[in-house]
Order: structure tokens, then C-alpha cells, then sequence
């Protein structure tokens, strides 16, 4: 499978105008509000230093956007954007009744255009490896967009009826960041069967690219619905810890109306373990709950050693939703795409880099794709 050569990525003029555009009406803003009296005292010491540095970080960044400068250049510019526009907003404060100028402010102000260079020069730098483009392209290619409730049915008619060992994996914004990355777990989700669109994120890139979405076959949604069409037949729960795990199989018995008992395993075993595990089971069902990457390693791994028919599916959290170590976001947020945010709430440690740092990475990443398809 070919990937994209490198090459040296340059904004376009329309970015680099609006990015102008951007730094007067930022600069217009600072000039208003500091003269009104409710900016006296808004930010005490040493908040004020870092609201400084926070918002001449966006000055800074857009200036250097502006001027399509890069390397050491880049920095001097958003450098001298941000002083600059700094100096101006401390001679303004001169002006003002009871105001005065503060050389740290201005220190503050140097410090947040410097930041603003850094990260826009690391945008750049994953930009100018543009290989992940050609994997998004790949995946979005691959995605199976379902578009109507009866093809939804369809579907589950046919992932219920496998004929061979078959895998199905789910994408996500965090699978998308994670296939750039890392060419294994991109080559597993190529290579699974079926592909399916999970989340808002997914979504929102789609109809960027002009394609439309279709429906938000998640799979918290969708497998508990594919463990009934499974009803009769053996099936295994692998992944999560206990009791957790002992606690799904026994929703899957008592409250999915599965009248069979299904084989369980945690998700830190060897893939041998679970290999020998479905044989001996006969597991015409099997349900991954690892996380990325490695459930979809151990789907394809199994795909490739079994011969019975049987589906594979690569299941993220819901093991963990279905043994009640994780609860379902309420009805409403899921409506709204905003489930992520439930959880980001209840696990911040463990979900900050995959919400906070991940979704505005492929937010950026997704408006690249679009500009390189105009």
C-alpha cells in the first residue's frame, strides 16, 4: 500500500488572510476591553500573567500563519506580532485614568507569541509528513456508511450469518489520531472485514469531505444488539478485570436473554490463551473489550489461527459498560455526541490526552484534509 511522499506544507492565502484578519479583531478587542472598567483587576497576580501569555499565544500564532514564514522565521515573526501588538496595548494603558504600563505583562506577552510559534511550528512539521493523509484516505474509503434503519438490519443479518472467521472494528476520532501514528494498528483496521463510523467526531469529518455520514453505528450502541441476533449460539467475552467480567457474562445472560453461558477471559492474556480458548468454546461470537490497540491486533490474529466461522468484533468499553465499571452517558448527551465529555468527567486522568490533546489535533488534521481536497 503506497503512502504519500513528504513534502514542505504551505497555508493557503485564504488561511493566511483570515489569520490577518484574526490578529486586527483580536487586537481591536484588547484595545476595547482594557478600557472598560470591568478590566480593572480581573485577573490577579499571577493569573494576569498567564491570561497574557494564553491569549498573545494566539496573537502570535496568527501572525505567523499570516506571514506563511517557517523555521526560524516563523518564531522571530510570531515573536514580533505579539511584541508588538504587546507594546501598543501597554502605551493604550498609559492613556487610561488609573492605569499603567507593566514591563511584565509585556514579558508575559513575549512568552505566549514564542508558545504560539512552537505549536504552529508543530503543526507544520506533522503537516509536512502528510503519509497520515493517505491512511485517512484509506480508512474513510473503507468505512461502511449505513444510511437507512433497514439497511442498519441488513447489516446485523449479515455480521450474524458469518461464513468464515470475520472481524468488525469501529473508528473513531481517537482510532483516526491513532492510525498516523502507528502503521500496525492502521494495517489491522484496513485489513478487518467490516469498518463502521463511531462518533460525532467521524461524523463531523465526513460531511467536511462532503460524504454523507450516515448513521452512528457505535458499537456500546450496536453489539449488545448483535449478542441477541447471536441467541442460542456460544459466545466469549474477553477483555476487562474482575468482577467486572463475571458481571457482563451475567448481563449477557439475564438481561440480553442470551441462554447460553459465555466463555470469559480478562484482557491480559496472551493471544494463544484466547485462541485456545473460542477453539475449545466453539465461539461463533466473540467480543474483544482491550481497548485500542490491541483489541484489533487480537481480532486479526484470531481472524488468521481460527477456521470455524465465527464474528470477531473489536468492542473498546463495552465489556466495562455491561459489567457496570462504566456507565452509559445520560440519553441526552449521547443525542447531542457528547458522551465523550461524560467520561472525559469521570476519567480525566486516564482520557485528558485522548479528549483535551486528541480531538483538537484531529480537528486541525480534519480541516488539512479539507484544504487538500479543494
Amino acid at each position: 500500500m503506497s503512502e504519500l511522499s513528504s513534502a514542505v506544507f504551505h497555508p493557503p492565502a485564504r488561511w493566511r488572510l483570515l489569520a490577518a484578519i484574526s490578529v486586527l479583531v483580536l487586537t481591536a478587542g484588547l484595545f476595547f476591553g482594557g478600557a472598560q472598567p470591568v478590566a480593572v483587576g480581573l485577573f490577579t497576580p499571577p493569573w494576569d500573567l498567564l491570561a497574557h501569555a494564553s491569549v498573545f499565544a494566539s496573537i502570535g500564532g496568527l501572525s505567523g500563519l499570516a506571514s506563511g514564514a517557517r523555521g526560524w522565521r516563523l518564531l522571530l515573526v510570531c515573536l514580533l506580532g505579539a511584541v508588538t501588538v504587546g507594546a501598543m496595548d501597554e502605551l493604550h494603558q498609559l492613556r487610561l485614568p488609573g492605569r499603567s504600563a507593566d514591563w511584565n505583562d509585556l514579558a508575559a506577552d513575549a512568552v505566549g507569541g514564542l508558545l504560539g510559534g512552537f505549536f504552529l511550528g508543530s503543526v507544520y512539521r506533522w503537516a509536512d509528513d502528510d503519509a497520515w493523509v493517505k491512511r485517512w484516505q484509506f480508512l474513510l474509503h473503507k468505512i461502511l456508511r449505513v444510511q437507512l434503519d433497514v439497511d442498519d438490519a441488513s447489516l446485523l443479518q449479515r455480521l450474524s450469518q458469518p461464513v468464515k472467521p470475520t472481524t468488525l472494528a469501529f473508528v473513531n476520532a481517537h482510532a483516526m489520531n491513532s492510525a498516523v501514528q502507528d502503521a500496525v494498528f492502521f494495517n489491522a483496521l484496513m485489513s478487518a472485514d467490516t469498518l463502521l463510523r463511531d462518533g460525532s467526531g467521524m461524523s463531523a469529518l465526513f460531511k467536511m469531505m462532503g460524504l454523507a455520514p450516515g448513521q452512528n453505528l457505535n458499537g456500546t450502541d450496536l453489539i449488545p444488539r448483535l449478542i441477541r441476533q447471536f441467541h442460542g449460539r456460544p459466545i466469549a467475552l474477553l477483555g476487562t478485570q474482575e468482577p467486572y467480567l463475571t458481571r457482563a457474562a451475567g448481563a449477557v445472560k439475564h438481561e440480553l436473554e442470551h441462554d447460553r453461558l459465555a466463555a470469559k477471559a480478562h484482557g491480559f492474556m496472551g493471544p494463544d490463551y484466547y485462541l485456545a480458548l473460542v477453539r475449545a468454546h466453539q465461539s461463533e461470537l466473540i467480543v474483544l473489550g482491550m481497548g485500542m490497540p490491541r483489541q484489533e491486533e487480537v481480532a486479526c490474529f484470531l481472524r488468521d489461527s481460527l477456521t470455524q466461522p465465527c464474528l470477531i468484533v473489536c468492542g473498546g468499553a463495552i465489556i466495562d459498560f455491561l459489567g457496570g465499571k462504566t456507565p452509559r452517558a445520560p440519553l441526552w448527551m449521547r443525542r447531542f455526541g457528547l458522551e465523550w465529555v461524560f467520561r472525559l468527567l469521570r476519567e480525566p486522568r486516564r482520557l485528558f490526552h485522548r479528549y483535551v490533546v486528541g480531538n483538537p489535533v484531529f480537528l486541525l488534521r480534519a480541516l488539512y484534509l479539507k484544504a487538500m481536497s479543494l
